[in-house]
């Protein structure tokens, strides 16, 4: 899983340096993400200045936690399901501010 995010984490970096409008509406942002698979296995890393971290094992205190099954992550990013329709049938869990939620939609488009 941690390739799978890693990779994830570089389309993301690649569209900040495509979109300066994208960069630009995140720039100013700064967060800590956890991702929590399968109730198990955790990863982290973080957004600063447009740009979002390396993927780092384990389980940190972060503003934004995502709890969801491998599962559902894959087709997620499969584009089988939409984000935001996994997180109405709670397919997904997310505990963050309802901006830091809209957020995470978006990073996974």
């Amino acid at each position: 899983m941690k390739d799978t995010l890693q990779q994830l984490v570089a389309k993301v970096n690649r569209k900040f340096e495509d979109d300066p409008k994208y960069r630009e509406k995140l720039k100013s942002l700064t967060r800590s993400i956890n991702l929590e698979f399968d109730g198990k296995d955790s990863y982290h890393f973080y957004l600063k200045d447009a740009h979002l971290s390396d993927v780092e094992e384990g389980k940190i205190d972060a503003d934004i936690n995502v709890m969801v099954s491998s599962e559902v992550f894959s087709k997620i990013l499969s584009k089988e399901i939409d984000p935001l329709t996994a997180y109405l049938t709670k397919q997904i869990k997310i505990k963050a501010s309802l901006m830091d939620k809209l957020l995470i939609s978006d990073l996974l488009k």
